[in-house]
């Protein structure tokens, strides 16, 4: 079995005023070619389709190209699941009717978990959905958390289990490796999952599965094996996302065991973090998504807009050696400046004016004139 996973489109995503729905299409007629050129069995979407609840006309129209193009006219099945951004209910509107042309779309909790066959591979489909609701369809007062939720749901699949067979698990959560403690990376675009609970579920629940599919953490990355993933977002969605390898996944699956060759995704705009000077900055130029960290000690007059002369798709702007200048007026205070000598107090006022601290040569100088200052005045 040969799956490309994929997860977290956020179509219709907004960056910082940007729409990113022109980066979004660029991918998916990519992701469409490669689809037809890697051979693919199935692919997989697990979850965030959308960026919010109710997506922009535009946004459902791409993913409904999307879909007819890979499942109408490629003849690939591809199975979606609702993310946590997704509103289960809508996404799932028709899916009856598109799971008899390939297309396998899980929006809601059932009581019974849709198992979907392709080949000799069993898809388990689990959408994103609250505890309290899970709670609700599984009759199960147990349930409280995504831990609990999730081993409610798994004993249903173990009623139905042929370990003979391939077994596929698309999830959209917080999966972690709970021996060793170690937490994914997460990014500052992805909304939290549950409010006043434990969000994340123990991998070892899934270790049956012979590839679990995940969604929901934005940078791509495996828990505790090859056979746990996330596939991450393909595109960048925040400035804490900018050092990201964005990709999808190759899956090849077979009981021998999983072979996993991520696909890297080249856009023609990237997202980046600038760091420098400000005039220095000035003298380049680029159509990227950018966010900005100055060094300037002191706040330049209209600088986004001097910015976006030269980057029109400026993102954002940080003086990051402010942070350093509220500092020092802290440490200068009347309580601290008793404490300090005068060649300190000149190092941090000089730091906190020029932007860097003073090199040797000029402490030495500084340490020269205050000894000078202090003879003159020993000798009045």
């Amino acid at each position: 079995m040969r799956i490309l996973h994929t997860a977290d489109w956020h179509l219709g995503k907004i960056v910082n005023e940007f729409s990113m729905l022109d980066l979004q299409e660029e991918y998916l007629n990519h992701l469409m070619d490669e689809i037809e050129e890697l051979n693919i069995d199935a692919v997989i979407m697990a979850g965030d389709l959308y960026d919010r609840a109710l997506p922009p006309k535009e946004a459902v129209s791409l993913a409904n190209h999307v879909f007819t193009k890979i499942t109408q006219e490629l003849k690939i099945p591809m199975l979606v699941i609702a993310g946590n951004h997704d509103s289960n209910e809508r996404i799932e509107y028709g899916s009856e009717l598109f799971s008899t042309g390939n297309l396998f779309i899980e929006g809601t909790t059932k009581e019974q978990i849709r198992k979907v066959k392709i080949k000799d591979t069993n898809f388990y489909l689990l959408p994103y959905d609250d505890p309290r609701n899970i709670r609700q369809v599984l009759n199960d007062d147990t349930i409280r958390t995504p831990e609990d939720a999730l081993k409610a749901q798994l004993e249903v699949i173990a009623e139905g289990w042929n370990e003979e067979e391939l077994n596929v698990l698309l999830y959209h959560g917080f999966v972690m490796n709970t021996k060793t403690g170690e937490l994914p990376e997460e990014s500052e675009s992805e909304r939290p999952l549950t409010i006043g609970t434990v969000e994340y579920v123990p991998v070892e629940l899934l270790e049956r599965f012979d590839y679990v599919a995940l969604g929901h953490l934005h940078k791509a990355q495996k828990v505790k094996s090859e056979q746990v993933r996330y596939s991450g977002s393909p595109l960048k969605y925040s400035k804490s996302e900018a050092n990201h390898k964005k990709q999808h996944l190759v899956v090849e699956l077979s009981k021998e065991g999983v072979q996993v060759d991520p696909i890297a995704i080249k856009m023609s705009k990237d997202l980046r973090v600038v760091r420098g000077f400000f005039e220095e900055i000035l003298k380049e130029s680029s159509n990227d998504y950018i966010f900005f960290e100055l060094e300037d000690t002191a706040y330049v007059v209209d600088a986004m807009n001097q910015l976006r002369k030269h980057y029109p798709n400026a993102m954002g702007l940080e003086y990051v050696n402010q942070k350093k200048h509220e500092q020092l007026k802290l440490y200068h205070s009347k309580e601290n400046i008793k404490k300090l000598r005068l060649d300190e107090l000149f190092g941090d006022f000089y730091e906190e004016h020029i932007g860097m601290p003073l090199n040797e040569e000029h402490q030495t100088a500084v340490m020269q004139v205050l000894e000078e200052v202090r003879k003159e005045g020993n000798t009045k």
